[in-house]
């Protein structure tokens, strides 16, 4: 039996396993959506349409910045993957 075959992985990183568009019911939720910061670098804070507000951290390659307005209908949703864990991050 390999002796590494069951040791934690460390410092792997996290690679895209899906792109997609907003469809068009998540469209339909947001009355608008912004660059902001955050305790995890720059987030996308949607303003949803029933007065609440929701985050999802940017991507690192996009090239926004705080105060940014965010076109919805051009943007992606990624999802990031790595030994069973997953994420989403928003490009621009």
């Amino acid at each position: 039996m390999n002796i590494f075959a069951s040791l934690q992985k460390y410092a792997t990183k996290f690679e895209v396993s899906n792109t997609r568009d907003f469809d068009p019911e998540e469209l339909a939720q947001v009355s608008s959506a912004k660059v902001v910061a955050s305790q995890y670098g720059l987030s996308v804070c949607f303003y949803m349409k029933e007065g609440c507000q929701k985050y999802i951290p940017l991507s690192r390659d996009s090239s926004a910045c705080i105060g940014d307005e965010v076109n919805l209908s051009t943007a992606k949703i990624l999802t990031l993957v790595k030994d069973g864990e997953s994420i989403n991050r928003i490009e621009i």
